[in-house]
């Protein structure tokens, strides 16, 4: 059972019934217990030791009645908990929204904020608690608070896949295109958890598609990195650039290739996205495939017409990686290809002596049925 005190540092012992009676009551909403400690001269502002007032335990359990009451009562709608946690906060993130609708009538502060930032608003967005957005909302709550991070309402909103709620707050004129520290948007967030009802609204209400993170990525390049292949057509559908590269540069193809994530490397060719882009180490989609072992991916490329035979900085090929990681299934395809058995590195390596010199057996065997030197 809570131990209560009285707005000092000392702590009553478990005994000290009359507070701790009031406490239980507003906790279970038993209003007329409320009704008889309020009457005995309980002080409604006490709080207890893990910083909780009976008005944030009412507000916490929905006790609409004894909310009030505790209103009427000179309850401090603005004390907090240590982290900042205020009634209505606790409210909203619990999705009371009757306790919501009479601490703002009674003048609670709408955008009071935990330490790190977070906002009422944010609270009831992140929840999905629709009914506590659209209350906030219309009072007047600050759309674009940011916490610590710089994440507003609609940006973990569009995180959770709180449709709802992002349709709301892109209603009232959010900021589509707030970003966190890292240029993260809430297009981004949503490609990247594949909450495809929320790209949709960010996309139709105008937010930035090729919006770029503090390394280049764009919400396509998550998209393809998550294997959201629903957010995939949806973006390339709007006009997103398929070719735009991060600041190594990939591309959201290289990156499908990379991930194995086959559904959307296939809308991305089908797309005619750069089947060829390369990152700084000359690296290209085939490339990455045939090095990770991507067999379908491989087998998609090829067919779509990728050069078999880039070069990355050092001189190695799809088929030379392959053969140094033992990916003997895609020696196999790259060899059926007509890949150039004989390529060399820059120090004069062939696939050949890779695999020899890596023990890969199979590899070898490959190779040299193949007619390879």
């Amino acid at each position: 059972m809570p131990v209560v005190n009285q707005n000092t540092s000392e702590s009553h012992p478990d005994n000290f019934f009359p507070d701790q009676t009031f406490y239980n009551a507003c906790l279970n909403g038993d209003l007329d217990q409320v009704e008889r400690s309020l009457a005995e001269g309980v002080n409604v502002n006490a709080v207890m030791t893990a910083d909780f007032t009976a008005l944030m335990l009412a507000s916490s359990r929905g006790h609409t009645d004894v909310v009030e009451r505790l209103i009427n009562a000179g309850a401090n709608l603005a004390a907090a908990r240590s982290n900042g946690a205020t009634a209505l906060f606790i409210a909203a993130e619990y999705d009371n929204t009757d306790c919501v609708k009479r601490l703002i009538n009674a003048g609670a502060d709408l955008n009071a904020t935990l330490s790190d930032g977070t906002t009422p608003l944010f609270a009831a967005a992140a929840r999905g608690n629709t009914e506590c957005v659209k209350l906030l909302i219309k009072a007047g709550a600050l759309l674009n608070a940011s916490n610590s991070y710089g994440a507003t309402p609609l940006f973990i909103a569009s995180q959770e896949g709180n449709t709802d709620c992002v349709k709301m707050l892109i209603n009232a004129g959010a900021d589509l295109n707030a970003t966190l520290s890292d240029n993260t948007t809430p297009l981004f967030v949503a490609a990247a958890n594949g909450n495809t009802e929320c790209v949709e609204l960010l996309i139709k209400a105008g937010a930035l598609l090729n919006a770029r993170t503090s390394d280049g990525a764009t919400p396509l390049f998550i998209a393809s990195q998550e294997g959201n292949t629903d957010c995939v057509k949806m973006l390339i559908n709007a006009g997103a650039d398929i070719n735009a590269q991060t600041d190594d540069g990939a591309s959201p193809l290289f990156m499908a290739a990379q991930k194995n994530n086959i559904d959307s490397l296939e809308i991305l060719i089908e797309a005619e996205a750069d089947l060829n882009s390369r990152i700084k180490s000359g690296a290209n989609p085939t490339f990455i495939a045939a090095q990770n072992g991507n067999t379908d991916c491989l087998i998609i490329l090829i067919n779509a017409g990728a050069d078999l035979n880039a070069r990355t900085e050092d001189g190695a090929t799809p088929l030379f990686i392959a053969a140094q990681e033992n990916n003997t299934e895609c020696v196999q395809l790259l060899i059926n290809a007509g890949a150039d058995l004989n390529a060399r590195t820059m120090t004069g390596a062939t696939p050949l002596h890779v695999a020899a010199a890596k023990g890969n057996t199979d590899c070898v065997e490959l190779l040299i049925n193949a007619g390879a030197e």
